[in-house]
């Protein structure tokens, strides 16, 4: 979706809720400093502007702020910078700030008539590796972006950015099970590779 939006000439602005230090399962600890970087080489490389709205103690602890405060970021943001199209986490994240991030973020982008303020376009809840779950709330494509071979690469550059965050398969954020997906989501529609999102809000405008 970045990659399709930079060709078309626009502009992809990202918010990082939170970065800051957290223990890993596999390594043992990835430090502050260390991801920060990450997402300064993330944005170099994916040629897109981001601020960060949280950094250090709140990493992995948004649930813990006051729902109030994510809204006010997010809606910041939004009124700010005015996008045609707003991707917000998994709402089944196994991730605490991803969940929090999608709750707020559906009150931040809430309709308002045009006269008061800015409205999206398009509203997408991204896919992500890793939502598991036992109920009937798992992830429902009904929006998908085709994807060429460069796209695909781009999109396992842009991961690695991210090295700390990344594992050997099998695991859900590999190379490997990036590729898994694309490929799957691309059978759903006819095509090589895709990308699959929910479609939250969508709207057609003169």
């Amino acid at each position: 979706l970045m990659s399709l939006a930079k060709r078309s000439g626009g502009t992809v602005k990202v918010l990082y809720m939170c970065v800051g230090s957290c223990r890993q399962v596999v390594t043992g600890k990835t430090e502050e400093n260390v991801r920060l970087e990450e997402t300064k080489n993330a944005g170099k490389f994916g040629d897109f502007e981001y601020e960060i709205a949280y950094v250090g103690k709140e990493f992995l602890r948004l649930d813990t702020v006051p729902q109030r405060e994510l809204v006010d970021k997010i809606e910041d943001m939004y009124v700010e910078f005015k996008p045609d199209v707003v991707v917000l986490p998994s709402h089944n994240s196994y991730n605490q700030d991803h969940r929090a991030t999608f709750t707020a973020g559906i009150t931040a982008l809430r309709p308002l008539p045009k006269k008061y303020r800015h409205s999206a376009q398009l509203v997408l809840e991204c896919e992500e590796p890793y939502t598991w779950t036992t109920d009937d709330d798992s992830f429902k494509p009904n929006f998908y972006i085709p994807l060429t071979k460069k796209d695909l690469e781009a999109k396992k550059k842009l991961l690695a950015c991210h090295e700390t965050q990344v594992r050997d398969d099998p695991f859900p954020r590999s190379f490997d099970n990036l590729e898994r997906i694309a490929r799957m989501r691309g059978i759903e529609v006819g095509e090589e590779f895709a990308e699959a999102y929910k479609l939250l809000r969508g709207f057609i405008s003169d």
